[in-house]
């Protein structure tokens, strides 16, 4: 039995969207880590070590970044994408509506929240 190019391409393609449809669905049960956020100058640059400076790590941050409908949404996955990294604290946390663009016919909001994340050390005695 043969099997046209054409038909595996189609099985391939909606294994695909099955499969990446899944991943844009909220997970609102899941605990959120609170990490302690820092501002400018409340740690001194020896007490803690960069771990990632989310949202701009990537090569795709140049061309997508994540918004969401709500600021406390925002910082909620700032702060489990942090923690995922092995992050203890975020430093210089921003928080940005980037909004629509104004030829566009949606008026939702979109916010995008920032930082770097950081893994403080232990005080010297």
């Amino acid at each position: 039995m043969k099997i046209r190019g054409s038909n595996v391409s189609a099985i391939v393609a909606g294994s695909l969207f099955v499969l990446c449809s899944g991943a844009s669905v909220g997970q609102s049960d899941v605990a959120t880590p609170q990490l302690r956020m820092y501002g400018f100058g409340d740690l001194v640059t020896t007490r803690y070590e960069v771990v990632s400076r989310q949202w701009g790590d990537a090569w795709r941050s140049a061309f997508w970044v994540p918004t969401f409908a709500t600021r406390e949404q925002a910082l909620a996955a700032l702060q489990t994408e942090a923690a995922r990294t092995g992050a203890d604290g975020l430093l210089n946390v921003y928080c940005l509506d980037q909004g629509r663009a104004k030829w566009s016919s949606s008026t939702e909001p979109a916010f995008l929240c920032y930082g770097i994340a950081i893994r403080v050390r232990p005080a010297q005695s």
